[in-house]
């Protein structure tokens, strides 16, 4: 009998520690038991074991779940620094590193077996049919039992008399392979200037920066080819992997065998064979998004992170952490090197660059052509039609014309992104969230962008019984049917979350663009990640909708989406034009696109941070307390604040709902980042001690303020 301590899968901060059981068997840290909680039976890991108990009052672990550990080490203080950084449990972490199909609960999903047959026992007795049948297959062995069964109807004798055995064995997913190319080029000066500077460097983080086109996925490619030629394994972080296909196809073009994918377009079977791959040092090369992050790596040389500045880095539920946080902490532990990419970076890593905690690497000149030519096409002045001015519309038929193709970007999904009635102006909003409903007009449904519910529309107001709505707003559905009737003779395609539902429709939708498209429209999505030679119009549609937003990083988010989407055409031979359809083409954001000038903008923008006190010149936190009723969570948030006194706090004020209920937020604002953790913590404490029913929500380091 020994005594062992485990985290149990309560994600709560008040069970925040590890508990101590008996335990009859050998068992190893990162292992998983079942035990007994209170009146529940959970399963947790166990961090700790031939520990001193504190109290004679023991439980006994009821089962242990693996022979063998599934966090080791090094996953183990990762998981204790990001719980400690980010204000959150540290079982939610180690549930979060594990694929589904390993997670610390019943409600999970499983790991599917399937049987194999292998030889069994020598010398067994069999008739001379049976020796035949045995003959047949066993140089072949190990196979799968029902393609043995297929081949020899003997199996079911064999097996019995031990001449062959049966044994499980982890069911494998057949994928079909692309049939792409690699492609090779003589690499330029600024590309070779690049290669030599992160190979030979003594600083361990890195920051490329390089235009639209100017070849930064090669220079990734090539980074990767010298480390796997040491023998180490390589990690390839992309933001969203339906967003960036041509980048994984590259990979994959180049790096033939020993590659593993890891993303949410998985189930649950293929994420653990991916994962299986990797602890079993079958591959070298990991492509994958946010999670692949917690890969089980044992000999990891290199971390190539692609589009760093992108805002689906940052885990939106607990643990709410930073992907760019948790490689610099694997690249300290595996002593390597990090490489972060992006031709729009983040204002708080250009600003270490220019600080040169990272070492500034730039790719300046496009490889084919010059930049864009960018036109801010002034919605004050200029007729449209459909919501497309006479210029954008004229430049799609020109490329139409000399059989060409344009992008259109218009970042609002559905066919009416807010439903209004003529009639008494009530705007028709979801229940949980308090936020307009989007009409769909495919589905003839009303759906929450937020919460994802949907709702029956029968096109009457549940106010004033109107059927009159308000046909001014529109959203890429709506877009869609405008292009059919502007281009009627054009092979109009649609991406968008609504159209990419099923798996590998992002795929599909790019092969359908590349060899038989003309016109492609979407939201974000198409921003970044495409490299299609034949596109030489790109138009961006209510460019001033990221500018609207009430949020300290509204102008970073606007650059950024309007500059990746230009750097869409013109990557080839032929010359590429934007048109932005904008209201205020004077202003500093719109400005910098025209000139493709991050330098203007990032000093520019620098400046409001400054004045205002946000990122990168403070860290931040929001606090959020959700409860039914506003004004008990109004309260415990006025308590908050007075605890915090010497702390720089604004707020209280109400932000909106999720699932019914309403929520208030408070900012915190701290210089020293320690400090800011300390406060933080203090603060959880504090209102542990208060056993309010009113919920507390710590979002560290938050990407952007909700609304």
């Amino acid at each position: 009998m020994s005594y062992i301590d485990v985290y149990v899968e309560h994600n709560t901060l008040k069970l925040n520690s590890v508990f101590t059981y008996s335990c009859r068997e050998d068992v190893l840290p990162g292992c998983r038991v079942k035990v007994s909680f209170g009146s529940q039976e959970l399963i947790g890991f166990v961090a700790k074991i031939d520990v001193i108990p504190k109290t004679s009052s023991i439980k006994e672990v009821l089962e242990v779940i693996d022979k063998e550990p599934l966090i080791n080490q090094e996953l183990f203080e990762l998981a204790s620094y990001i719980s400690k950084r980010y204000v959150c449990s540290v079982i939610s972490v180690l549930k979060t590193m594990l694929p589904p199909a390993l997670k610390p609960s019943s409600s999970r999903a499983r790991v599917i077996y399937e049987d194999w047959i292998d030889l069994g026992k020598e010398n067994v007795d069999l008739t001379i049919k049976q020796k035949k049948a045995l003959e047949s297959i066993q140089d072949r062995l190990p196979m799968k039992a029902s393609l043995v069964r297929k081949e020899i109807t003997l199996t079911k004798v064999l097996l019995e008399k031990g001449a062959l055995q049966i044994f499980k064995k982890v069911k494998h997913t057949e994928s079909i392979e692309d049939t792409v190319q690699d492609t090779s080029f003589a690499l330029t000066s600024e590309q070779i200037q690049a290669i030599e500077t992160i190979d030979s460097g003594n600083e361990r983080t890195y920051l490329l920066h390089g235009v639209t086109g100017s070849g930064k996925t090669e220079v990734f490619l090539q980074l990767a080819q010298k480390v796997l030629d040491q023998g180490k394994q390589v990690l390839f972080l992309v933001p969203e992997i339906g967003l960036t296909p041509m980048m994984i196809q590259r990979v994959k073009a180049r790096f033939k065998t020993g590659i593993a994918l890891y993303h949410s377009s998985l189930n649950a079977q293929e994420k653990y064979e991916q994962y299986l791959s990797v602890k079993e040092n079958r591959v070298s090369i990991v492509v994958g998004t946010r999670s692949s992050v917690f890969m089980p790596f044992s000999k990891l040389g290199l971390i190539l992170m692609d589009e760093e500045h992108d805002g689906s880095y940052k885990q939106d539920s607990m643990p709410r952490y930073h992907t760019r946080d948790v490689v610099l902490a694997r690249a300290r532990y595996h002593n390597c090197k990090v490489v972060l990419s992006s031709a729009t970076p983040s204002l708080d890593s250009y600003a270490r660059a220019y600080k040169n905690v990272y070492r500034l690497v730039e790719l300046k000149q496009r490889i084919h052509q010059d930049m864009p030519s960018i036109h801010l096409v002034d919605m004050k002045k200029e007729s449209s039609k459909h919501g497309l001015s006479e210029s954008l519309i004229q430049a799609i038929q020109r490329c139409l014309d000399h059989k060409e193709q344009a992008i259109l970007l218009l970042n609002r999904r559905g066919y009416l992104p807010v439903v209004k009635c003529a009639q008494c102006q009530n705007v028709l909003s979801c229940p949980d969230c308090g936020l307009a409903l989007s009409y769909h007009k495919n589905q003839d449904l009303l759906m929450c962008h937020c919460c994802g519910r949907v709702f029956h529309f029968d096109h009457t107001c549940p106010q004033c019984h109107s059927h009159d709505f308000f046909q001014l707003s529109m959203g890429t559905e709506k877009l869609e049917e405008h292009l059919h009737t502007l281009f009627p003779e054009a092979n109009i395609l649609r991406m968008d979350a609504d159209s990419t539902r099923k798996k590998n429709a992002h795929a599909a939708i790019l092969k359908e663009f590349e060899t038989k498209g003309d016109i492609l429209l979407g939201t974000q999505m198409v921003a970044k990640g495409l490299d299609f030679e034949r596109v030489t119009v790109v138009g961006i549609l209510q460019a001033d909708a990221s500018l609207a937003r009430v949020d300290y990083q509204s102008a970073e988010t606007a650059y950024a989406m309007l500059e990746q989407a230009s750097g869409r055409c013109g990557r080839n031979v032929l010359e590429g034009h934007v048109y932005i359809q904008t209201f205020e083409p004077d202003h500093y954001v719109m400005q910098s696109v025209l000139h493709h000038d991050y330098s203007s903008f990032f000093f520019k923008e620098m400046k409001y941070r400054h004045l205002g006190q946000y990122p990168p010149y403070v860290y931040l936190c929001t606090v959020i307390y959700t409860h039914f009723n506003e004004q008990k969570a109004m309260e415990v948030a006025n308590e908050a604040k007075l605890f915090l006194k010497d702390a720089k706090v604004l707020g209280p004020i109400s932000i909106s709902m999720r699932q019914k209920k309403k929520r208030v937020r408070l900012v915190l604002k701290c210089k020293d980042e320690n400090q800011l953790n300390f406060m933080v913590w203090s603060l959880v404490e504090h209102h542990l001690k208060l056993r309010t029913p009113v919920k507390q929500d710590i979002n560290m380091y938050p990407v952007g303020l909700e609304e």
